[in-house]
């Protein structure tokens, strides 16, 4: 038992080096690719609810000061992190038998402070709530699932409120679009990046 437990361990350590391997030169700081690790070590220590309070505790530190500088801070490279980690997940799950899955969740928020958060329907919420949706892509086959993409949905009021936009920091990037049309966006992205798919898969919306 204690040789299993010694391999698995082995096995996780290089699995996440490789992991930072292919994104380190998305962080200019080193400061920000350690608590980026500490970040994926915590996430995947399999705990019942996942925000910085509770990743900080499972990781020993004070508080969650840390976790929050890296998402709301810390200067590196989202977009590359996210197209590096959608191919090491797919590389890894290729069958020749996979599904792209394209679906739409909401998260239910506290204050309209938070990106695009609106009222507005979510299936997770049951209803109308206040609530950040975003269109999510997944890659699923026979040898599990991983998450590859995704875009914030903005209500149309919310995607034409300047003065909100610029308090939340939003480039004009983050353009008003529906969700089957951001769902083609992700789509013809996974293609653009060679990810092999028989089928998509999405439900009525």
């Amino acid at each position: 038992m204690a040789v299993e437990v010694t391999v698995a361990q082995a096995v996780w350590r290089d699995g996440v080096g490789a992991f930072m391997g292919l994104v380190a030169d998305c962080f200019p700081r080193r400061e920000s690719r350690e608590t980026l690790r500490e970040t994926v070590e915590a996430v995947l220590m399999g705990l019942e609810r996942l925000n910085c309070w509770t990743l900080a505790e499972a990781l020993g530190h004070s508080g969650p000061h840390r976790l929050q500088h890296l998402l709301s801070r810390a200067v590196w490279d989202h977009e590359t992190v996210r197209e590096q980690v959608a191919s090491f997940a797919v590389g890894h799950l290729a069958d020749g038998q996979a599904v792209l899955v394209v679906d739409e969740t909401g998260d239910e928020k506290s204050s309209t402070d938070a990106v695009v958060a609106a009222r507005q329907y979510s299936g997770a919420l049951g209803g109308v709530g206040l609530c950040q949706v975003a269109v999510h892509l997944t890659y699923a086959s026979g040898a599990g699932s991983a998450l590859i993409d995704r875009a914030l949905y903005p209500t149309r009021d919310w995607a034409f409120d300047d003065e909100r936009r610029m308090l939340a920091g939003v480039s004009d990037e983050l353009a008003f679009a529906t969700k089957p049309q951001q769902a083609a966006a992700l789509l013809a992205r996974a293609r653009a990046q060679g990810f092999p798919a028989r089928w998509v898969a999405a439900d009525e919306v």
